[in-house]
């Protein structure tokens, strides 16, 4: 069943994102995690009034723009 998704674009998603959501194409990908993860995961899942996935995705793209940055592109 495919599920609608975020906006914007799940490569430009980030947690302040969160609030305003639309649907997007995306692709599933299964990862295991430590529970402690999970369950801070969770918790700002809540919090936000999103979906795990949604936060997952946002904190995701959060790292990989610190690294580009610290990279400088």
């Amino acid at each position: 069943m495919n599920r609608p998704t975020l906006q914007p674009a799940r490569s430009e998603l980030r947690l302040a994102d969160l609030k305003a959501r639309r649907p997007v194409s995306a692709r599933l990908m299964n990862v295991k995690i430590p529970i402690h993860l999970f369950e801070a995961i969770d918790t700002v899942a809540r919090s936000l009034n999103a979906s795990k996935t949604a936060v997952i995705i946002a904190l995701l793209n959060e790292g990989l723009g610190v690294l580009g940055k610290r990279r400088g592109t």
